[in-house]
């Protein structure tokens, strides 16, 4: 889900891909800027994480809340809340999911871009989202501008109930037009391409039994089907459409996933969704 003023934060969290404005390094250094706080909403049909989503029968979408405060040295962290709109029928709480980011990213007028961060990620007990069982998100990336096209690599180690390593590649051209007064509307195509291990896929797909034993009774045992070795996940085309309207930004993002190596059980045919957001920035 995804994370403001970030290249990589698309790969990472589409909620706050949604709702953040695009970074420029020829961002006027003529005076030291102030802090930045910005509030964002974002909503999809469809819950992704990782490029792996659970299955449509179960996902009916999702909003999310984004609070992120970002200081003129370039450190910045963030706060996500998750509401899934099918959390009645799932018998989850209105909050399902929520992610705590701080980290650094730089802030020269370079074209090459780096960010590292550590995110905590904390969901309720039996959520049904593919990422419950991931608590601790190490990551770092570095986005590079050519005057063609932006490209962005990033690496994601992931500590907790389970453990995995993300990598993806981001390509991108933007495309950027004037709008009413001074607003701007972009429309960037991206490629989105990923590789790692699953094993928190797996977990969200295991089912709980239970067996007799003639010497223990019943017991209760939990099975994961088996996950791929480090492979590739899939790839995403997608299409950020942004209106920058002075301190508010306004979002749309029509997007097609095709997960490849999904283990048994998990959804593992393409599909369309649709992301829109909005974010106010303060000071």
């Amino acid at each position: 889900m995804p994370r403001p003023f970030c290249c990589c934060l698309l790969l990472i969290s589409p909620v706050f891909s949604a709702v953040a404005g695009s970074f420029s390094p020829a961002a006027d250094s003529s005076a030291t800027p102030p802090p930045r706080l910005t509030v964002g909403l974002a909503s999809a049909n469809r819950t992704t994480y990782l490029q792996r989503a659970p299955q449509a029968a179960d996902d009916k979408g999702y909003l999310g809340t984004t609070l992120t405060y970002q200081t003129p040295q370039g450190f910045i962290s963030s706060l996500y809340l998750n509401h899934s709109y099918n959390y009645q029928t799932l018998h989850e709480p209105f909050i399902n999911f929520g992610e705590a980011m701080a980290g650094w990213q730089s802030v020269s007028e370079s074209d090459t871009y780096w960010t590292v961060q550590y995110t905590h990620l904390f969901s309720y007990g039996e959520s049904a989202l593919v990422q419950a069982s991931l608590r601790n998100d190490l990551s770092a990336s570095i986005t590079q501008f050519f005057g063609f096209a932006t490209a962005s690599l990033s690496a994601d180690v992931f500590v907790g109930n389970t453990h995995d390593v993300v990598l993806s590649l981001d390509l991108s051209h933007r495309f950027q037009l004037p709008a009413l007064g001074h607003d701007t509307l972009s429309i960037e195509p991206t490629v989105e391409l990923g590789a790692g291990s699953q094993h928190f896929y797996a977990a969200s797909l295991g089912q709980t039994s239970r067996v007799k034993n003639a010497r223990r009774g019943t017991t209760t045992v939990f099975k994961e089907p088996d996950s791929p070795a480090f492979s590739t996940l899939g790839y995403t085309l997608s299409v950020p459409i942004v209106l920058a309207a002075g301190r508010f930004s306004l979002s749309a993002t029509p997007s097609y996933l095709v997960p490849l190596h999904v283990p048994t059980g998990g959804e593992s045919g393409a599909f369309f969704y649709l992301t829109l957001g909005v974010s106010r920035t303060f000071w």
